[in-house]
């Protein structure tokens, strides 16, 4: 494998997932019209993903095709967010006295992962691979690296289902992989047990804190043994689509804990609270020196299209929504800078290095 210096990174969005997809479905047939036997990560030294973005980061990684993710997210979409009145009946069930639950009991989510990756462990993907999740026991970030010892073991679908764990929307993930329960052991950190008597660490969501991955990526590429500077690595940081349905003033002003976590509203909260989060590392990474190689794209959602609704309706509104977007001559053009820069740098640089 070559030493290209770029990093793909996916974004958090829940169903919007979808989105990315298609984005990176029309980036992968444009590098296949120059070379039809190279797989998207063959362009990649670091793949990074957060959520729903790690299922997609941890695919591409493996080889799976962006139209093959595309269709994931149209056939299994509804699995995990399944429709109102059985998310309804599903709340009753496992409601019980002090706790409210998360909407969705995660049974989906977790059926759908093992599905597309069985129990594969992390290590075994190719392309270096960085997903965020995040540790409630111990209050930190965790960035779970493929090539790290302490992560290596996890399986693949662990790994993506403890970053997409959304509070109010999924259960926390509890991973016990020795391993990684060795490394924070090593580090001093608090280890609860689970009710079996297992040590576990109790996972969520990576949004939280990075919803956007690309900045995480680009610490840790920099850290590898070529040591490259900002200006020597390219990003393609890939959204789910800013949502700019507004909330209006009466909503902002009057909306409580049962608005704000609404199924029926797309769960706004988690929206807000995420879009936020992208756009912050966005910021970041355009005031630093790399901002020549990066390439962001990010459609805005003119329709209210939420994260957490897989209705054959929303599922429509993402798809065309990316679609138009690609339409625009700037994002045409946009996106061929980025082949070029990527076929460019895959038959110019050196042997790959050694990641930290």
């Amino acid at each position: 494998m070559a030493n290209t210096r770029c990093i793909l990174s996916c974004d958090g969005g829940g169903i919007r997932g979808l989105v990315t997809a298609v984005l990176l479905e029309r980036l992968e047939a444009k590098l296949q019209k120059h070379d039809k036997e190279k797989k998207l990560r063959d362009y990649f030294d670091l793949i990074a993903g957060t959520s729903t973005g790690s299922l997609i980061a941890c695919g591409i990684s493996r080889g799976i095709d962006a139209s093959t993710i595309r269709q994931l997210y149209r056939k299994k979409g509804i699995a995990i967010f399944p429709e109102f009145n059985k998310v309804a009946w599903s709340l009753l069930v496992r409601i019980r006295p002090g706790y409210s639950q998360p909407i969705y009991d995660g049974k989906g989510l977790e059926q759908v992962l093992q599905d597309i990756f069985d129990n594969e462990p992390f290590h075994t993907l190719p392309v270096p691979t960085l997903v965020t999740s995040y540790d409630t026991y111990n209050r930190r970030a965790v960035v779970m690296q493929s090539n790290q010892s302490a992560f290596a073991s996890i399986p693949i679908w662990e790994v993506c289902r403890a970053s997409a764990a959304a509070p109010t929307a999924f259960p926390g993930h509890l991973i016990s992989e020795p391993n990684f329960i060795a490394s924070l052991e090593a580090s001093d950190y608090l280890i609860p047990t689970d009710r079996q008597g297992r040590k576990v660490v109790p996972l969520i969501d990576g949004g939280v804190f990075a919803n956007n991955p690309a900045l995480c990526a680009v610490v840790n590429r920099r850290t590898w043994s070529d040591r490259p500077g900002e200006e020597d690595l390219l990003i393609a940081s890939f959204g789910t689509g800013q949502n700019i349905k507004e909330i209006g003033l009466e909503a902002a002003r009057e909306w409580g804990v049962l608005e704000w976590i609404s199924p029926r509203k797309g769960i706004p909260i988690l929206d807000t609270l995420f879009d936020g989060s992208s756009d912050t590392v966005d910021y970041a990474i355009q005031g630093l020196a790399l901002k020549q190689n990066y390439y962001r794209f990010q459609p805005r959602l003119e329709a209210n299209l939420p994260a957490f609704n897989a209705g054959v309706d929303n599922l429509n509104g993402l798809e065309e929504a990316a679609e138009q977007y690609l339409s625009h001559i700037t994002i045409e053009q946009r996106l061929n800078e980025l082949v070029t820069q990527l076929r460019s740098r895959q038959s110019s640089q050196s042997e790959m290095p050694i990641p930290a």
